[in-house]
C-alpha cells in the first residue's frame, strides 16, 4: 500500500473513469437487448440519469434541489416529463441509493496500492461523474441507432420519447453521428451548450453565487443575458439543431431575425416559450404594425443590443470549439456593427427640463400619504421613493449602487459627507474603478438626505433603503426592486421620453455636463467610476481630493429649486421598511 496521504494521479483517475465507463455502458446495451419490448422506458431513462449526472458534474456532487432551479430547467426548454424525471432521480438518490458503487471504487483504488477513505473515494466519484453521464448518452444512442435489436415498433416509440425528453422541440429523431464529434457535443444545443459554459468556466459558477467568493463572479445578469443570447439562436434554427452543425447561413438568418423582432420581444412569458420561434414572433409583429398596435418604430434591435447577443453567442462557440475541433469555423463578433457612442449617449441623456418635470411629481412636491404616492397631496414622506432618484441625478451613480447603499457606506470628513461605493454584503460593484468615493451636493444636503441618514439610524436600521430588499426567495437586486416598485410608474410622467432613456440617462447627463463644463477625464472618472486610475479607490480620502471632488458635484445642473427645505423628516413606518415579500400587515402601498 501506498503512504496514507498518497493521492492518485490524473492518468490513474482517468483510468478508473474508462474501465467504468465501458463497465456501465455495456450494462445499459445488456439490458437494452434483454428487454427490448420496454425500449420506451430504456430511453427515458437513459436521458435522465445521464440528466442526473450531468447535474453532478456541474456541481462538483450531490447537493439537494435549490430554489427554482425547476424553473431554470424549464426556461431550458425542458418539458415536464424531463423535470420529474430528474427530481425523482435525485430524490432516489437522497433516500439513500448511491448512484455509485463504494465496492467499485474501493476495488479500483486497492488495485493501484491506494488504501480507500473518504477523500479519495469523493476524487474517484468526480472522475467517475462525466463517464457515467456519457454512459447514459452513447446507451441512447445506440437505442436510436437500432444496435440493440430492438423491435421495429419499440424504436419508432423510443425515438419519440428520446425527441421529446433529449430535444423538447424535436418532431423526428436525431440524425445519424458524426464520429468526429465527441458524445457529449453530438446533440448539445446552443442553450445546452450555454448552461455547460456557465457550469465548466469559474467566473460563471452558479454554486459560487450568494458566498464569499461571489464578489468575483459575473452577475445574475450577465448568466440571463448569455442563456437569452443563446436562445435566440436556438429560436432561430430548427429544432434540435446542436450547436456544433451552426453555420454562417444560419446567423445571417439570425441576424436578419434581429431587424423585424419588436424592441419588446422576451419580456412576455409567451416570447420565451420553447415553442415559440423567431419565425412566428417576427410573423406577429408584422401583423400587429399592420393592425396599428405596434408602432412601426419599435420593430429592430437596436445595434448595442444585438451586439451584446453576438458577443455572448461568441463566447459559447468559443467554448464549444475546445472540444470540438471539426465543423464549422465562426466568428459571431463579426457581425457586431461599430456604434458612435457619443451620439447615442447624446440620445439617452435626460434634459434639465425633463429633470425639472421629474421632480415636480407628488413624491416629491406632496402625495396623498403611504397609501398613495402618485397621487398630489400634503405629505412628504422621505424613503428610497423620494431619495433614489435624487442620488441619481446628484451623483450620476448606477441605480444598483445607490439601491444597494447601507448607512456605514456614508462618512463625513472635513466636514464633507460622501458615500462609499464599495462591495458589501448587499453587493458588488461592477469593478474594480466602480470602487470610488462620491461627494454628496449641497442641493442633496438641503433636501435632508444627511438629516435621513441620521434618522434611519436612530431608528436602528443597517440598510439606508430597506423597503428596497428582495426576499429571500428571489434574486432580484435592490436597484430591480425600485424599477418594478417605482420606476415603471414613473417613467410614463417624464415628458418627452424617448426610446432608450431610462434611470441610467442621468449618468450620462452627468457625464456629459462634467465634459462640457470641462472637467478634466481624471476627476470624471473618480466621480463616476468609470475606467481609470484614480482617488476615487481611497478607503479613507484627503481633505484635498474631498475638496476637488465636492468642486466637481457642484457643476450638475440643480433641477429642484422649487423644492423646499427638507427640515423635517418623515420615515415610512416601520412596517413598511421590510423585504416586500416579508412586510407585515399595514396600509397598503398604491401603485
Amino acid at each position: 500500500m501506498k503512504a496514507a496521504d498518497a493521492r492518485p494521479t490524473e492518468d490513474e483517475l482517468q483510468a478508473i473513469a474508462r474501465t467504468a465507463y465501458g463497465e456501465r455502458l455495456g450494462q445499459f446495451c445488456d439490458d437494452q437487448r434483454h428487454t427490448p419490448h420496454l425500449a420506451v422506458s430504456h430511453s427515458i431513462g437513459n436521458r435522465t440519469w445521464a440528466d442526473y449526472y450531468d447535474r453532478l458534474v456541474r456541481n462538483g456532487g450531490q447537493i439537494p434541489m435549490v430554489a427554482h432551479e425547476d424553473r431554470a430547467w424549464a426556461i431550458m426548454g425542458w418539458d415536464r416529463q424531463r423535470i420529474e424525471g430528474l427530481r425523482e432521480a435525485i430524490a432516489h438518490v437522497m433516500a439513500g441509493n448511491p448512484p455509485i458503487s463504494r465496492r467499485f471504487v474501493d476495488h479500483h483504488l486497492r488495485d493501484l496500492g491506494y488504501e480507500p477513505h473518504d477523500g479519495l473515494r469523493r476524487m474517484v466519484e468526480r472522475t467517475l461523474y462525466p463517464a457515467y453521464r456519457d454512459a447514459c448518452l452513447q446507451a441512447e444512442i445506440q437505442l436510436q441507432a437500432g444496435r440493440v435489436f430492438a423491435p421495429p415498433v419499440a424504436i419508432r416509440q423510443a425515438q419519440q420519447t428520446a425527441n421529446e425528453v433529449v430535444h423538447p422541440q424535436a418532431s423526428t429523431a436525431p440524425a445519424a453521428t458524426d464520429p468526429a464529434i465527441p458524445v457529449e457535443w453530438l446533440h448539445c444545443t446552443p442553450l445546452q451548450a450555454a448552461e455547460r459554459m456557465i457550469a465548466e468556466t469559474p467566473k460563471l459558477f452558479l454554486h459560487r453565487q450568494g458566498g464569499k467568493r461571489a464578489r468575483e463572479q459575473v452577475g445574475e445578469q450577465t448568466l440571463r443575458q448569455i442563456r437569452w443570447a443563446a436562445t435566440l439562436l436556438e429560436k432561430s434554427l430548427p429544432p434540435a439543431t446542436p450547436m456544433w452543425k451552426v453555420t454562417e447561413g444560419d446567423i445571417k438568418q439570425l441576424d436578419s431575425y434581429f431587424d423585424q423582432l419588436p424592441i419588446s420581444f422576451g419580456k412576455s412569458p409567451a416570447d420565451r416559450e420553447p415553442s415559440t420561434t423567431l419565425a412566428d414572433a417576427v410573423a406577429k409583429a408584422t401583423n400587429e404594425v399592420g393592425e396599428g398596435t405596434l408602432p412601426p418604430e419599435n420593430i429592430g434591435l437596436s445595434s448595442g443590443t444585438t451586439n451584446k447577443h453576438f458577443n455572448k453567442l461568441d463566447q459559447i462557440y468559443a467554448f464549444m470549439r475546445k472540444s470540438v475541433k471539426d465543423g464549422n469555423a465562426l466568428d459571431f463578433n463579426a457581425f457586431t456593427v461599430p456604434i458612435d457612442k457619443d451620439e447615442r449617449e447624446a440620445r439617452q441623456r435626460y434634459t434639465v427640463e425633463q429633470g425639472v418635470a421629474i421632480f415636480s411629481l407628488p413624491p416629491w412636491t406632496g402625495c396623498i400619504g403611504e397609501s398613495d404616492r402618485l397621487t398630489s397631496g400634503n405629505t412628504v414622506i422621505h424613503d428610497g421613493l423620494f431619495f433614489v432618484l435624487l442620488l441619481v441625478w446628484y451623483t450620476g451613480a448606477r441605480r444598483e449602487e445607490l439601491c444597494k447603499l447601507m448607512l456605514n457606506d456614508i462618512e463625513e470628513r472635513s466636514e464633507t459627507p460622501y458615500l462609499l461605493i464599495r462591495a458589501t454584503q448587499t453587493g458588488r460593484v461592477k469593478n474594480n474603478s466602480a470602487k470610488r468615493v462620491v461627494v454628496l451636493s449641497n442641493e442633496l444636503l438641503r433636501l435632508g438626505f444627511m438629516r435621513y441618514v441620521e434618522a434611519m439610524r436612530a431608528a436602528g436600521e443597517t440598510l439606508l433603503f430597506p423597503e428596497l430588499m428582495p426576499g429571500n426567495a428571489t434574486k432580484r437586486k435592490l436597484g430591480d426592486v425600485f424599477y418594478k416598485l417605482w420606476w415603471i410608474y414613473i417613467k410614463p410622467m417624464v415628458p418627452d421620453l424617448k426610446r432608450g432613456q431610462a434611470m441610467h440617462s442621468a449618468r450620462h447627463m452627468v457625464a456629459d455636463e462634467l465634459k462640457d463644463q470641462s472637467v478634466f477625464i481624471e476627476f470624471r472618472n473618480d466621480f463616476l467610476g468609470h475606467k481609470g486610475k484614480g482617488e476615487g479607490e481611497n478607503r479613507y480620502p484627503s481633505a484635498a481630493s474631498l475638496l476637488r471632488l465636492k468642486e466637481v458635484v457642484q457643476k450638475i445642473p440643480v433641477v429642484t429649486g422649487h423644492l423646499p427645505d427638507q427640515c423635517q423628516i418623515r420615515l415610512l413606518p416601520d412596517a413598511m421598511r421590510r423585504a416586500r415579500p416579508q412586510r407585515e400587515q399595514g396600509p397598503k402601498v398604491a401603485l
